[in-house]
């Protein structure tokens, strides 16, 4: 059971005891992600998300690398499109000061200069990274090409040109103005106990009080194709999709249960007729990615040049059948026991229980105990599945994204219709 408590500053504490286990897991979640970002400061909440691991008033950069590896555990972060998150997994009996680290971190950030310009050539070799990599570079072209105009639409880590240009006087404002605790939701799991729980308390009260940032509107979704030739890879990258469900959506357990049916496991209907049966790719999966106001459900796959057409056309026949006839029971019972697995092997990670408390509070403002989640998927049959998936592909155009060997690539906008 999760234990929460909204402090009088407005900041947010889960408790999650799990006495079985000698490890424990702290979270600190910022509710601002690239989408709370204005346009001329994109991949700011990344560029923040690095430089706090860059020194304190009171531990410098190596202090706090040292510290990490003395507490024998994991300390890391990560910025998406809605949220940061900063997080230890530690043996409990170093959860106290695992606590005070965060706490140091994310409360008294020295912004230095040196260390900012050194951090800031550290993301300009990361976004290069990404885009000189087909798998990774395809995200955010369908991103940018689909959700035009949009917030989500923009690359979380940025461009070159607007994180060269960001001053450390933008960002200590931007840092000041974003983490308050209207903002912050602080999440534990594992073995922790009341005395950990006032640490917690204490540690991060006293930060300045602010508003909480909104999200802005709905994106709206543009089909069609985009493309980026890329001469010196073999492959063509795609990545194909259309309109799923914003976050806590009613029928999000329905949806991830479509999913799993059509490419989201190993005996899914896209891994088995394109890679199983017809040898077309390696890697080929659907996904389903929920925010506020909107979703994706999208498709990707490597394959040569040839075969693109194929699997694309393949992969489409299959999303088509979906929406035009329930699946077998037995198909729909195989895919709901893989997401029962799933899920309750998460249980024995106090990461996955501290990121599930943190992210339900966030999207549902409350939280679901596994009884809860087993039930809802049960009451997924065919039926509900098929009517889904009319409502989200039939008689639609998907988005296609292409990277890499795309020079002889030809598909008509005909061949995008579902």
């Amino acid at each position: 059971m999760v234990e929460r408590e909204v402090l009088a500053d407005g900041l947010t504490l889960l408790v999650e005891r799990v006495p079985a286990v000698r490890s424990a897991t702290i979270g600190v979640w910022l509710r601002m992600g690239s989408r709370h970002e204005p346009s001329r400061l994109s991949g700011i909440c990344h560029f923040i998300e690095h430089l706090l691991f860059k020194g304190t008033e009171n531990r410098s950069a190596r202090e706090i690398s040292l510290l990490t590896d003395r507490m024998g555990g994991h300390l890391d972060a990560f910025t998406s499109k809605e949220n940061t998150c900063f997080y230890a997994r530690v043996l409990d009996e170093h959860l106290p000061l695992a606590v005070d680290l965060l706490s140091d971190i994310v409360r008294h950030p020295l912004f230095d200069a040196e260390e900012l310009e050194r951090e800031r050539r550290v993301i300009l070799e990361e976004i290069r990274m990404v885009n000189d990599s087909p798998e990774d570079r395809i995200y955010d072209l369908f991103c940018e090409s689909f959700w035009p105009r949009h917030p989500l639409g923009r690359p979380i880590q940025g461009t070159e040109e607007k994180v060269g240009a960001m001053s450390r006087r933008t960002v200590a404002n931007f840092f000041r103005r974003a983490y308050v605790p209207e903002n912050i939701v602080i999440a534990v799991a594992g073995r922790v106990t009341a005395r950990h729980r006032r640490l917690l308390e204490r540690a991060f009260t006293g930060l300045p009080s602010g508003k909480r940032v909104a999200a802005g509107g709905a994106p709206r979704f543009r089909p069609g194709l985009r493309r980026e030739l890329r001469k010196d890879v073999d492959q063509v990258h795609l990545l194909f999709g259309l309109p799923g469900l914003a976050s806590g959506d009613p029928d999000r357990f329905c949806l991830h249960l479509l999913n799993t049916l059509l490419g989201g496991s190993i005996s899914s209907r896209l891994f088995r007729r394109v890679r199983e049966e017809r040898g077309l790719a390696y890697s080929v999966a659907s996904q389903v990615h929920s925010h506020e106001g909107g979703g994706l459900l999208t498709v990707y796959a490597g394959t040569s040049p040839a075969s693109a057409r194929e699997v694309l056309a393949l992969c489409l026949e299959e999303m088509r059948d979906l929406a035009a006839r329930a699946p077998a029971a037995e198909e729909v019972d195989v895919a709901r026991d893989h997401l029962k697995g799933s899920m309750l092997l998460s249980l024995e990670s106090t990461s996955s229980r501290m990121s599930r408390a943190a992210r339900e509070e966030m999207v549902l403002g409350r939280h679901m105990t596994a009884e809860e989640i087993t039930a809802e998927l049960d009451r997924v049959q065919p039926e509900h599945l098929q009517r889904l998936a009319e409502k989200l592909m039939a008689g639609r155009r998907v988005a296609l994204a292409a990277v890499g060997n795309t020079k002889g690539l030809r598909i008509r906008e005909r061949e995008l219709a579902l």
